[in-house]
């Protein structure tokens, strides 16, 4: 994941939670998005383009360089 550079002093929070979490929990969500998908495709023949939601998900972790 990429570091965030603050130069002030500032939190983040979401919810209550930092910002640090959220973005590490939605990490996590694309990673087990891309697993899963994967697995069906494979299980049942599927062309690896079939779903638009693993290239938004591969976007978004390297968005947060993960």
């Amino acid at each position: 994941m990429k570091q965030l550079k603050v130069t002030t002093t500032t939190e983040v929070t979401l919810d209550g939670l930092d910002i640090g979490s959220v973005l590490k929990r939605a990490a996590n969500l694309a990673h087990s998005v891309l697993e899963e998908l994967s697995v069906y495709r494979q299980r049942n023949g599927l062309e690896s383009d079939i779903f638009s939601c693993e290239a938004d998900a591969c976007a978004f972790l390297d968005l947060i360089g993960d």
